[in-house]
């Protein structure tokens, strides 16, 4: 009823029913997508360029920052000299894995399922000899309903075991109770599949030799046979060849049904596909290759990104690594995990270098702390352990008694 309604122009030999609104669907979907039902999976999703390029640059930003142990020495911070703790946050974390390839995975189990997690398998001793990455589609999050204790129910080729939170480290891409993650396939379910059903009619839409669907009108009474013979015939000209002509008797009128290209702004939902992206990931646009940003707008958008997006990351890794990689007598001693952000801007030389003389200038660091950044050996001498300052720099002490800085 709502398509006859919509349609005023004469008709012959057409049987008029009503449709329900599962009808409706079910006629849209044979339309626009043959009938198939497109859900936010993963297999969906990953074939979206806008999700894959994003995936791929956190997987990727987050691999690339270095962790590594540190020691809490009255107001120092001076790197940890543990081999162990060395071995599996710099050198090997197991067999199989680099540690960019394990934070990678990390991520990568983040951002589809809402968490990833770390096995941190220990010793006798209680010191961690290897990191193991574990798939969460595997995992089922129980709880004791005496003592309240969650438990993580792993289940890999057939091999099941129970781990207790202490037991493994996590990486939450979004968490409401600090528990349960929620991942890009749970927060942007609808973005995807929009995007992807956009991107099934366009492939569609040019398989048909960009040709759009539609109603032939018989200016007589037809049987089912001669209906049957004339879609047929139409069929033909829409698929088998892209630049066939079509040619009509009888009075027949052919009436395209649907939206083209043009009508539907095809390619600006692609575009607004990829800003909703952008907005659930948190990747700057011209990360993922769109948008008109000037250089420094865009050089703004990574920082931004860096400190906004990846920090977060990082922090929750750096929490997570200091209570669960040390052993108890270490943490008593100040050991603590640290991640290196500025890893990221190693691309960047200009300002990298006005990072390390502001530095050396206010005498944060000496040169040969800066020159280690680099991987470059120290000053010969030892005179690059030296903290430099500025002359036109005082004390506050000297200011305020009224000398001279530069005397």
């Amino acid at each position: 009823m709502i398509f006859g309604k919509a349609m005023q122009a004469p008709r012959a030999s057409v049987a008029e029913q009503v449709l329900g609104w599962d009808d409706v669907q079910a006629w849209f979907k044979r339309v626009f997508t043959a009938g198939e039902l497109m859900k936010s999976s993963q297999g969906n999703a990953e074939h979206l360029s806008p999700v894959a390029a994003a995936h791929r640059i956190l997987t990727n930003s987050f691999g690339l920052i270095p962790f590594g142990a540190y020691r809490k020495d009255g107001d120092a911070r001076v790197p940890y000299d543990d081999e162990q703790l060395r071995m599996v946050l710099k050198v090997r974390p197991n067999d199989c894995m680099s540690p960019f390839m394990l934070r990678k995975v990390l991520m990568s189990n983040a951002f589809w399922h809402g968490f990833g997690a770390v096995w941190n398998r220990r010793d006798g001793a209680g010191r961690v000899v290897q990191r193991l990455p574990l798939p969460t589609e595997c995992c089922s999050i129980l709880k004791d309903s005496e003592s309240g204790q969650y438990w993580y129910q792993y289940s890999v080729d057939g091999v099941v075991k129970k781990f207790s939170n202490y037991e493994l480290s996590f990486l939450f891409f979004e968490t409401y109770d600090g528990i349960h993650g929620r991942g890009f396939l749970h927060l942007a379910r609808e973005a995807i599949a929009v995007d992807a059903m956009a991107q099934r009619y366009g492939k569609k839409f040019y398989q048909n030799g960009a040709r759009l669907s539609g109603i032939v009108e018989i200016d007589t009474d037809a049987s089912k046979e001669t209906r049957d013979k004339v879609k047929a015939e139409f069929q033909s000209y829409a698929s088998d060849d892209a630049f066939a002509v079509a040619v009509l008797d009888h009075n027949m009128k052919y009436t395209p049904l649907g939206l083209n290209q043009r009508d539907s702004q095809f390619i600006e939902s692609r575009e607004f596909a990829v800003e909703e992206v952008a907005r659930f990931s948190g990747v700057p646009k011209h990360m993922l290759q769109t948008g008109k940003e000037s250089y420094n707008s865009n050089a703004q958008q990574r920082l931004n990104y860096v400190t906004d997006v990846l920090l977060p990351y990082v922090v929750q890794c750096e929490n997570e690594d200091s209570w669960k990689l040390p052993t108890p007598a270490q943490r008593r001693d100040g050991v603590y995990v640290h991640g290196t952000v500025e890893a990221l801007l190693r691309a960047d030389p200009n300002t990298r270098a006005d990072f390390y003389v502001k530095l050396i200038e206010h005498s944060v660091m000496n040169p040969d702390e800066c020159r280690a950044r680099e991987e470059l050996n120290p000053v010969p001498g030892g005179l690059g352990k030296q903290f430099l300052v500025t002359k036109n720099l005082g004390s506050l002490e000297s200011v305020l008694r009224g000398e001279d800085a530069n005397a």
